[in-house]
């Protein structure tokens, strides 16, 4: 076995610990938190698989920008008190944890069962047609503004509306 499986092996086993304290956490901050050392593992597996920019904008844009706007709209809306409450409701403790434990099982045996070989480097760069210059990020960059404009800019108008949302939301009102 050599270190480079090795670094793979931990860094899903990182991101799977904390995607999963991200789920039990009692309060929000503490689940951002979870998230971003989920967002930082997968960081690591793209730089693993051989994707340093997408690796790159996994750090700076979702474990920078986005869940520093989460910590903020966490921190506007105070909610403190609504984790402070616990769930009493035995009945839906036990039907959630068998769906997680059901949901899991299907995806550890559709997993197992997979034995797809993996895509050639060279196989999904012959989709795109070329211009000249050859790389991941004029890729990236072709296809973010031809093909998936439409989607980039839906995104960044729902990110606007959620900032607002909770602007709105948190506004006091003077008597």
């Amino acid at each position: 076995m050599n270190g480079e499986l090795l670094v793979f092996a931990a860094a899903s086993a990182v991101a799977i610990v904390s995607a999963l304290a991200m789920l039990f956490q009692k309060t929000p901050v503490k689940s951002v938190l979870s998230l971003v050392v989920t967002f930082f593992a997968l960081a690591v597996l793209s730089v693993l698989l051989a994707a340093p920019f997408v690796a790159a904008l996994q750090v700076i844009v979702y474990a920078g920008a986005i869940l520093v706007l989460f910590l903020f709209v966490i921190m506007l809306l105070n909610l403190t008190q609504e984790a402070a409450e616990r769930e009493t409701r035995v009945v839906h403790r036990f039907l959630s944890a068998v769906s997680v434990l059901a949901l899991g099982g299907i995806l550890v045996g559709v997993t197992w069962r997979s034995g797809a070989p993996p895509v050639p480097v060279s196989a999904s760069l012959n989709a795109i047609p070329a211009t000249g210059v050859d790389g991941e990020i004029p890729m990236l960059g072709r296809l973010l503004f031809t093909d998936y404009l439409l989607p980039f800019e839906a995104l960044s108008v729902l990110l606007l509306l959620a900032v607002v949302g909770a602007l709105l939301l948190s506004k006091r009102r003077f008597e």
